[in-house]
């Protein structure tokens, strides 16, 4: 009979359950189901602690879950504050001079290797020359190519 009983009382615990589940919001049920869950946990850590079956410094350890759990978004929060100020940092380096960043039409030429007023096949070709043996996958620097890169688009820009 007392089993009976107690089949009654869970389909009924398992009907009230399923109805309030259908019933309530998601996030009120999530929330729920998230405390009971750490609820769980909690009272398991103390049965196993209390059993012996569990050293005391892993329940403490286990108590401390719901803790962290509580503070994680703070601590989040922390971390991408950190990484901002890291980022910062690195962005916060001192601008280029204007000298690393224009070029005049006399540079341009120097760097090209050609004579005053030449014409736009011929600063593609110097380009093209000067490019195949500076370029940084054929032993040259980067620093150079990006000058001559510089120089073309200077020389360039007048027959636009």
């Amino acid at each position: 009979m007392i089993r009976f009983l107690l089949l009654i009382g869970i389909v009924l615990g398992a009907l009230y359950l399923i109805r309030w589940f259908l019933t309530t919001p998601a996030e009120d049920v999530a929330s729920k189901i998230r405390k009971s869950l750490w609820l769980l946990l909690g009272l398991g850590l103390i049965f196993l602690a209390v059993s012996g079956r569990l050293n005391i410094i892993f329940a403490f350890i286990g108590s401390a879950i719901p803790l962290i759990a509580k503070q994680l978004p703070l601590l989040l929060r922390l971390f991408g504050f950190v990484k901002t100020i890291r980022h910062n940092k690195q962005e916060n380096k001192p601008p280029e001079s204007p000298r690393a960043s224009k070029m005049n039409h006399k540079e341009a030429l120097a760097v090209l290797g050609l004579a005053e007023n030449p014409s736009k096949q011929h600063v593609i070709e110097a380009h093209k020359r000067l490019m195949q043996k500076l370029h940084p996958d054929k032993g040259g620097s980067a620093h150079l190519a990006s000058q001559l890169n510089e120089a073309k688009t200077t020389l360039l820009k007048n027959y636009e």
